[in-house]
């Protein structure tokens, strides 16, 4: 027995890595008596308010730096060996992995203070509060993994531990420390005895960072929890966690840095590719300050809205921004020219500025309670504007942030955007990403025909010195405005032998879709023209394009020049097999849609006799065994119109709705789930009002419906 249990306690010692066992395998987590000591320490310990300061990184001669964010001044300047990360504060050190260990320096004066050999472990992460101050070393990865754990209180180390387990980026908080590990843990450590005192263990997503904000714990990654009693249920759903929408950001940013993977270096393009956001509410309420998460990409700041595909304001910083911090009311930036700047997080216009000599690569910041308060430089452009401001930058690195800035300028319904991105689309000079997708949202446009029809009227003219637009794109736009009105402007671009081989397939489509009845004799003309001096696949798909428009537009005498021309050996093979194609879907469709309307004659005749027979019985229409779509479309024909204007009206403009329709026994609605979900309550009541039949079976059924309006 004396055995079995030594044999116990040297297992859980050698797991453990710190005091009484502390990261052992047999401690219970989310424990809601142990959580709610910890918050009960918390609320009893407020936050002390740190100095408002920013200490950098410069490239060789590697030098490390303080700078006083009250006075803009610098405090302390030091040498330091070859770094290999960026600075971290934690309480009143600053850490800095350098050749020799992680170097930690009194943030006040830049004075040495103790040196952590690496053990070829990388900084996982540094933080503090007051006089105390926590750093973790890591291998990070799983199996095999090892760490080291130092506490330090006024300058020197209080413990030293050995984790056999990958720890995330610690911090402290009211006398505790606060140690992510193994990607579903959070620890938390007494200061002064480096006992564990609590644990959470959340199975759904992962944790990674702990930090303080205010007198509440934040921990998270992909997402930011707040320490509240309901984390003791260990998931999302149940407690108070924010995580904004996914989108695609250049650069692919994650929301907080993974600090179980080895750290960035200095120079790493990851400090000038990030998020910055604050956490935000109080109790179970959890959202991003001022309702932004600021995207930073070299030297733009977009400040987006953490909830929606949107964007409030978009900033152009004039060097490349290398430490950026989000505050109550906005956001501070530090650049590689040494400047600093607040921005106003209501309209991204700076409030205030400071400017030191030093050439950081990286630089980080820690402001406190310190919100400049300084008036508004100039005045806001509008967000269009910007966002062709941003657009039209010409830095070659910033092509997918102008890319970017050309998808969030599409979002706006404003008419004026359709002629900003008509610009965009037209400037030869443009990144081809960008024009690519300039011309793209542009052919998406469903406002501004005017600026549409008034881009169509300009053609290559020498001696007038005009070039006409892009008018491959403007006829897409056309016809998503469904603006009949730019049929003579396109058939004037068909007959000028200027317009670009290219323009020419998209613009025929388009005259097609707007069946422009004028241009029918143009199209003929067109193909007698050009179907013997077809070179190369714009030209042949022009001629496809052409072939197809005739037919649609006025089908007799183009099945006669057709024909005509698709024996004509003076035409290429090519361009005869188009022809010949085009004919041949004519043939077809005509033929399948004189077998439908036979189809439909009997059916009606069939019905029209079932009818007669129904109302000669007297007897109630007999109740389906299940209800299927077609009777589903039927008991929605009522409402067909609204639903339709539901989705015009839609910000989006989506052409369908998917529906999923769960239907009781006798037909009454249980439940509407709709995809857009923006649709859902436009389209909801309209389904509901619906009058849909009951089964034979009184069984529940679940019917998914595609409408399209």
């Amino acid at each position: 027995m004396t055995l079995r249990l030594t044999t116990l306690a040297l297992l859980l010692a050698a797991c453990g890595g710190g005091a009484s066992g502390s990261f052992g395998p047999m401690y219970p987590d989310n424990q809601q008596s142990s959580i709610d000591s910890v918050l009960g320490r918390l609320q009893a310990n407020p936050a002390p308010s740190p100095t408002a300061v920013a200490v950098g990184l410069t490239g060789a001669p590697h030098q490390l730096y303080a700078v006083d964010l009250e006075t803009g001044a610098i405090s302390w300047k030091v040498p330091v060996d070859t770094p290999a990360s960026g600075p971290q504060i934690g309480g009143d050190l600053v850490f800095l992995h350098e050749t020799r260990g992680v170097v930690a320096r009194d943030l006040a004066s830049g004075a040495e203070r103790f040196v952590v050999e690496d053990d070829a472990l990388h900084l996982a992460g540094a933080g503090g509060e007051g006089d105390w101050s926590v750093l973790a070393l890591t291998t990070g990865g799983g199996v095999g993994a090892r760490s080291k754990l130092v506490i330090a209180r006024r300058g020197s180390v209080k413990h030293d531990l050995e984790i056999p387990h990958a720890l995330g980026a610690p911090t402290v908080a009211a006398g505790m420390v606060f140690v992510p590990w193994a990607t579903q843990n959070l620890t938390v450590l007494d200061a002064v005895t480096a006992d564990e005192i609590a644990r959470v263990r959340v199975t759904d997503t992962s944790l990674a960072r702990a930090f303080r904000v205010g007198n509440d714990l934040y921990f998270g990654q992909r997402g930011v929890f707040r320490l509240t009693p309901s984390i003791v249920s260990g998931a999302r759903a149940e407690s108070a966690y924010f995580e904004p929408m996914a989108r695609e950001i250049p650069g692919n940013p994650t929301l907080m840095v993974d600090p179980y993977r080895p750290a960035p270096t200095p120079d790493s393009a990851v400090h000038s590719i990030r998020f910055a956001w604050r956490p935000a509410g109080s109790g179970e309420t959890l959202h991003f300050a001022d309702e932004t998460v600021y995207a930073v990409f070299y030297r733009f700041v977009f400040a987006l809205d953490p909830n929606a595909d949107a964007v409030r304001w978009v900033y152009a910083h004039p060097e490349d921004i290398v430490g950026a911090v989000a505050q109550d009311g906005g956001l501070t930036v530090a650049d590689e020219a040494g400047g600093l700047a607040f921005l106003g997080a209501q309209d991204g216009l700076r409030r205030w500025s400071a400017s030191v000599d030093a050439t950081p690569t990286v630089v980080a910041i820690r402001p406190g309670d310190h919100v400049p308060t300084g008036a508004p430089e100039g005045e806001a452009m509008s967000l269009h504007d910007q966002l062709l401001a941003a657009a039209q930058n010409t830095d070659a690195r910033l092509v997918p942030a102008r890319k970017m800035a050309v998808h969030m300028l599409h979002a706006l319904e404003e008419p004026d955007v359709t002629a900003h991105l008509i610009t965009l689309c037209d400037d030869q000079r443009a990144p081809a990403p960008v024009r690519t997708e300039a011309c793209g949202r542009l052919a998406e446009r469903t406002t501004g025909a005017e600026h549409v029809i008034a881009a169509l009227e300009r053609h290559d003219r020498y001696l007038t010195n005009t070039e006409a637009g892009p008018i491959g794109a403007l006829a897409q736009a056309a016809v998503a405005m469904e603006a009949t009105e730019a049929a003579p402007s396109l058939i004037a671009h068909l007959v000028d032998p200027s317009t670009p081989a290219a323009a020419l397939a998209p613009l025929l489509d388009s005259l097609r879709a707007l069946e422009a009845a004028d241009a029918a004799e143009p199209v003929r003309n067109f193909l007698r023209l050009y179907h013997a001096e077809v070179e190369g696949d714009a030209m042949l798909a022009a001629m496809s394009a052409a072939a197809q428009t005739a037919l649609a537009l006025d089908a007799d005498p183009a099945v006669e020049l057709l024909e005509t021309l698709s024996a004509d050996s003076l035409a290429p093979g090519p361009v005869r097999g188009k022809l010949t194609d085009a004919l041949e879907a004519y043939r077809a469709a005509q033929a399948e849609a004189e077998a439908a309307e036979g189809e439909e004659e009997t059916e009606e005749a069939e019905e029209g006799e079932e009818a007669e027979e129904e109302e000669a019985s007297d007897e109630p229409p007999p109740i389906p065994e299940r209800v299927t779509l077609p009777m589903v479309q039927a008991a929605l024909e009522d409402v067909r119109t609204p639903m339709a204007a539901c989705l015009a009206n839609d910000s989006q403009h989506p052409r369908s709705a998917r529906i999923v329709l769960v239907l009781a026994g006798d037909g009454s609605v249980q439940l509407v789930t709709i995809n857009p979900q923006s649709v859902q309550q436009c389209l909801e009541p309209l389904i509901r009002s619906a009058d849909f039949p009951a089964n034979s079976n009184d069984a529940r059924q679940q019917l998914t419906y595609t409408f399209r309006r």
